[in-house]
């Protein structure tokens, strides 16, 4: 027969035929896989930056139906100041907003809950919204404005107050750019990217790094062009303060506002630089080194499976196993010493553990699969029972028709054993005319019955050669947790249940 190739041979043709090729490969698969990461991550950028959006709308939302709810208010549309006060600073103390504030068709402003009642008031801080509102009779969300009170960059929404079908107040609901900054901050963004709030103007409402210096401020005009222009999307940029940027944005199709995040370029390129850098040098390494150390380490290879052999035939498997050709001597050999071990350990491991005479489980298996049962029914609190079964008249059998007849009689015990319980049932010889079984899920009722069952059933006569054998059984049952905490407990109890049982038998 022709010698199959050696593993030396092999690899010296693997290190030839794949260094070269799998390195240009792998060099592409990088840039590729850097360009769907750097894809990835905006997608995902912008999946967070239209959350933030939400919550930004939300808060719009919620301080507008605020505002409405309010602004039906009877003492407001009759121009009852001193009391509508009372129930604007009982809404100020949800904290919808940082204050409430009334002004008539002129723009000055009636009431204010930052200032006490009789404190000089300034004229609405946003003119043109409150012309707005009295014109169109709707809601208005403000973009950022300098507050006629705090005297810094604040927005409001305003919502009109009606008497007899005609507005007759503007009630405007304000909050600072903290809030937003609040929002922004929730998100817990990864450390170098900012956040940043806009309005429909492109003015910075909020930002998530250095907030005091560029509130009021317009952003970066690229940024503000590309989201006017549509609705989301990713755009590099330079920051105010000159940080290159990778801008994922999204704007609200409901208020305008926009929430963009700058992802720092050299946190995406970064990466790519190292990964290539790495790569290259274990290019070269594997060029300068794999020739010269194919041929040694081959051989050091088959060695070492050549050594398995021995090894293999020793290590316990519970399960046999069929290696096929596999086209290298070595590794054939190998194969060939793990199916021989494996069958050996397979029959030596059946005949450890299993009754020879009936095929069922023998007394060591059956408690440690009891052992094992007990703990599993600890664990998950289902039922657990035990018979111990003695056949009555057994030694009569073997007296009068010899010990074969007596052994195939166990035979058909165990056959009538495994026919009348579950697949989860464990059934086992324990010695002489004695037999085990396990019922898992079973509680002490159902043991109960089956138990009078089985008796029943193993009462029923046995054809032997030309003889009808007829014995009978004693069965005793056990259940977990009422018969023991352990499976010595219930084989115990089990075992005395079945000598009650015989004892009550006896004339």
């Amino acid at each position: 027969m022709r010698r199959a190739p050696s593993i030396r041979s092999r690899l010296a043709l693997l290190v030839l035929a794949s260094v070269a090729p799998a390195a240009l490969l792998a060099l592409g698969l990088l840039a590729l896989e850097h360009r769907h990461d750097r894809e990835r991550l905006e997608g995902s950028s912008i999946a967070i930056a239209r959350a933030m959006v939400h919550a930004i709308d939300r808060e719009l939302v919620s301080m507008a139906a605020s505002a409405q709810v309010l602004a039906t208010s009877q003492r407001a549309q009759s121009g009852q100041f001193d009391a509508f006060r009372e129930q604007a600073e009982e809404v100020a103390k949800l904290r919808i907003g940082s204050n409430i504030v009334l002004s008539g068709p002129d723009g000055r402003q009636l009431l204010n809950t930052l200032r006490r009642p009789g404190d000089p008031l300034p004229m609405h801080g946003n003119p043109a919204q409150l012309r707005e509102v009295f014109a169109n009779g709707s809601p208005v969300i403000s973009d950022l404005y300098t507050g006629g009170v705090l005297h810094r960059p604040v927005m409001s929404v305003d919502v009109p107050v009606f008497h007899d079908g005609k507005v007759v107040f503007d009630l405007s609901l304000g909050e600072t750019p903290e809030r937003f900054r609040a929002i922004l901050s929730e998100q817990d963004l990864p450390a170098g990217w900012i956040g940043v709030v806009l309005d429909r103007g492109g003015t910075i409402v909020a930002r998530t790094q250095q907030h005091e210096r560029f509130v009021g401020q317009r952003a970066a005009e690229a940024l503000v062009k590309r989201a006017a222009q549509a609705p989301e999307g990713a755009i590099e940029t330079t920051t105010l303060e000159g940080i290159p940027v990778v801008s994922a944005y999204t704007r609200s199709a409901a208020t305008g506002w926009t929430v963009a995040l700058g992802i720092p370029r050299e946190s995406l390129t970064d990466p790519l630089w190292h990964r290539s850098v790495l790569v290259g040098g274990a290019v070269v390494v594997i060029l300068a080194l794999g020739l010269a150390l194919a041929w040694g380490i081959g051989g050091s290879i088959a060695g070492s499976i050549r050594a398995l052999e021995k090894p293999a035939a020793e290590i316990g498997r519970r399960e046999e196993i069929h290696v096929p050709p596999l086209g290298l001597r070595e590794a054939d050999e190998v194969g060939q010493a793990l199916v021989r071990a494996a069958h050996m350990i397979a029959v030596a491991q059946h005949r450890a553990q299993h009754d020879p005479l009936t095929g069922l489980a023998n007394r060591a298996l059956f408690l440690e699969m009891a052992a094992h049962n007990v703990e599993m029914a600890k664990r998950t609190g289902a039922p657990l029972s035990l018979l111990f079964i003695d056949l009555d008249g057994f030694k009569r059998v073997n007296d009068t028709f010899g010990h074969d007849a007596g052994d195939r009689l166990l035979c058909g015990v165990a056959e009538r054993l495994k026919t009348a319980g579950r697949g989860s049932d464990v059934p086992a010889r324990m010695g002489g005319d004695e037999f085990a079984m396990l019922l898992p899920g079973t509680d002490a009722d159902a043991s109960a019955a089956f138990a009078a069952k089985l008796a029943a059933a193993l009462s029923e006569p046995y054809a032997v050669g030309p003889q009808a054998l007829e014995v009978t059984a004693s069965i005793g049952t056990s259940t977990y947790p009422q018969s023991g905490a352990s499976a010595h407990d219930l084989v115990k109890r089990a075992d005395e249940a079945m000598y009650r049982v015989k004892t009550a038998k006896r004339p």
